[in-house]
């Protein structure tokens, strides 16, 4: 038994449709050239995973592609939104769970609410002490012992975390905390 519902993507009708299980396809269509016409087939759309963990994929109309993320198509085509919130949250935390049911409108501050109520988002992380091995002068947190030697936090975070050549004689006081 199929229960697949297919809608328009808003803002692409006529180009590209969503179903009620998050796949996204492009509708057959016949596009008209100065020397003819052509038959583009129905397919569906490729996903990838970005850098923050979102499914995203990438829709194009009158030769202009945008970036899209079918969580928020879905629920712009399956999820009355009657407060005109403008956010999509995933209710169980997981980013990459786009099932209908896992998803619902929400503001800003309800979503940053609801990831601290879950345990996905705690505030400020925990600061890492720092030590210079030469002086044995310790520091209670990465910024301040950049503040105190003058080297610029981002620099001093690549130094300690290897991301770059560390020619200081800052370390990690105690690696497990970090």
């Amino acid at each position: 038994m199929n229960d697949e519902v297919w809608k328009p993507v808003l803002q692409y009708e006529g180009f590209y449709e969503i179903s009620n299980k998050g796949v996204v396809r492009g509708v057959e269509r016949t596009v008209s050239f100065s020397q003819g016409s052509r038959i583009i087939r129905s397919r569906v759309l490729c996903t990838r995973l970005n850098n923050c963990g979102y499914i995203e994929l990438r829709l194009s109309k009158n030769s202009i592609t945008k970036t899209k993320f079918p969580h928020v198509l879905l629920a712009q085509a399956f999820i009355p939104n009657p407060e005109n919130k403008p956010f999509v949250n995933h209710k169980n935390g997981i980013k990459t769970d786009i099932r209908l049911e896992n998803l619902e409108w929400s503001t800003h501050s309800e979503n940053i609410k609801h990831a601290y109520q879950i345990g996905l988002f705690s505030g400020m992380k925990k600061e890492t002490p720092v030590i210079d091995i030469c002086t044995n002068m310790s520091f209670s947190s990465i910024k301040k012992a950049a503040d105190f030697y003058s080297i610029p936090y981002s620099t001093c975070k690549n130094y300690l975390n290897g991301k770059r050549k560390n020619i200081t004689s800052l370390r990690y006081l105690n690696r497990d905390a970090a």
